[in-house]
């Protein structure tokens, strides 16, 4: 799993749970939906940009949407 707010990966800690090594974060199956749309294109955009526009950071937004989000 993705984290939604900083889009690193999640580490499965049992039990349905999954916590971020960055925001130290825990989310369960029941609060999360893989793939679900929870990111501004402008959050988004900078969490891409800070790490090398490395398309795993995409979180769903093409490379245009991002490009105009970090313009404006």
């Amino acid at each position: 799993m993705i984290c939604p707010m900083c889009g690193r990966q999640m580490r499965d800690i049992g039990e349905g749970n999954y916590l971020c090594p960055s925001c130290e974060d825990v989310y369960s199956d029941d609060s999360y939906v893989e793939g679900e749309e929870s990111l501004s294109v402008y959050d988004a955009a900078e969490i891409w940009e800070s790490h090398g526009k490395d398309e795993d950071y995409m979180f769903g937004y093409s490379e245009d949407e991002l490009e105009r989000a970090l313009r404006s």
